[in-house]
């Protein structure tokens, strides 16, 4: 059952165009890889989902994108078991079942790709209206309606990305027995195309968003802490007449401190999905990188399993919902909903 694994190409170079996936071991040790992070971002990304349905105070705006991403990844997560069949499959050259299941996974899987980048810079810039703009200001932006049109857009254009080869026959989606995965097809004449258009779109767009966003947030917070530094350095050598104004500054520096927080942790999630990702896109375009990857594909998979822990172990208000959700101690979560009341057989009290 165990192949050798061909890189080479014309120039006898390693990773080339000739190169097949091949060797069972190493199929074996990636298809047991995507079996994990199945497992485990399923259960993660649907406990971070159950957070907000059971704890009225993670119902932000912030949040709505949180679990917009939170659902590209479940997804993303519950269809891997069929790249795990498609890599376990003793017939390397077909797709042992239904081709359209096939087809199916793979829009899956770089829709919801696809939308996870294009959520995180959708929090970049919430993030940023929210730290650097009066909240007036942040309340007409992140109306209902708009949010709405907002997360649809982080949906529709990875859609329209993975839907190409479908309409326009850039490239074919299916079983790819270069890979053994069910993603594009490698043999098909434009799938180089394809694979650098999904480079481009995907990736460099939505990342100079957020890095621009967050670049922007801690320019203003750095400018922020200057002024509130200064203004309590006066308030301190000025009379007892003006200690309601020190007070008042003191609680906007208090509230500043809690975004602040909430975006810095948010951040790690941004930080590792760029880690995550980008050995993956830069394979796409780098020569000769073919050998790599299929495990560069299961780098930027892990991402899919990670957001959770980072919630659970830094961010201050999913913590304590999520181990409370985790240790079934419903009564322990703060500002519980309805849902969560309803969960508990309490009565829900009326508005």
């Amino acid at each position: 059952m165990s192949g050798e694994v061909n890189t080479t190409d014309e120039t006898g170079s390693g990773g080339g165009k000739d190169f097949r996936f091949t060797d069972y071991n190493q199929r074996l040790v990636l298809a047991i890889t995507f079996i994990v992070i199945s497992v485990v971002g399923s259960i993660g990304n649907s406990i971070v989902i159950a957070a907000v349905a059971m704890s009225r105070k993670l119902r932000t705006a912030t949040n709505v994108f949180v679990v917009s991403l939170a659902i590209a990844d479940l997804l993303t997560n519950l269809f891997l078991p069929w790249n795990v069949i498609a890599l376990l499959n003793e017939d390397r050259e077909q797709w042992p079942m239904e081709e359209s299941l096939c087809v199916m996974a793979a829009i899956i899987l770089y829709t919801c790709v696809g939308s996870s980048v294009y959520s995180l810079a959708a929090i970049g810039l919430n993030r940023f209206v929210l730290i650097t703009q009066p909240i007036h200001v942040y309340h007409h932006y992140y109306s209902k309606v708009r949010m709405g049109i907002m997360v649809m857009f982080t949906w529709v254009i990875p859609l329209f990305l993975s839907l190409l080869p479908l309409i326009f026959g850039l490239g074919q989606l299916g079983y790819d027995a270069k890979y053994g995965t069910c993603t594009h097809k490698t043999s098909h004449p434009l799938s180089d195309y394809y694979s650098l258009t999904q480079a481009v779109i995907i990736y460099p767009i939505p990342l100079t968003v957020i890095l621009v966003s967050y670049v922007a947030i801690y320019v203003h917070v750095r400018a922020h802490t200057k002024t509130i530094t200064e203004i309590q350095d006066t308030s301190e050598s000025s009379s007892s007449t003006h200690k309601p104004k020190r007070r008042e500054s003191t609680a906007r520096r208090s509230i500043s401190k809690r975004q602040v927080e909430i975006t810095k942790n948010l951040f790690y999630v941004v930080c590792a999905f760029v880690l995550c990702i980008t050995p993956y896109c830069a394979s796409l375009v780098i020569p000769g990188s073919e050998s790599f990857i299929p495990w560069a594909g299961a780098i930027i998979l892990m991402n899919a399993c990670i957001n959770p822990v980072i919630y659970a172990t830094k961010h201050p208000h999913f913590k304590k919902v999520m181990f409370a959700i985790i240790r079934c101690r419903l009564s322990a979560i703060p500002e519980p909903s309805s849902d969560c009341l309803r969960a508990q057989g309490q009565p829900i009290p009326s508005r």
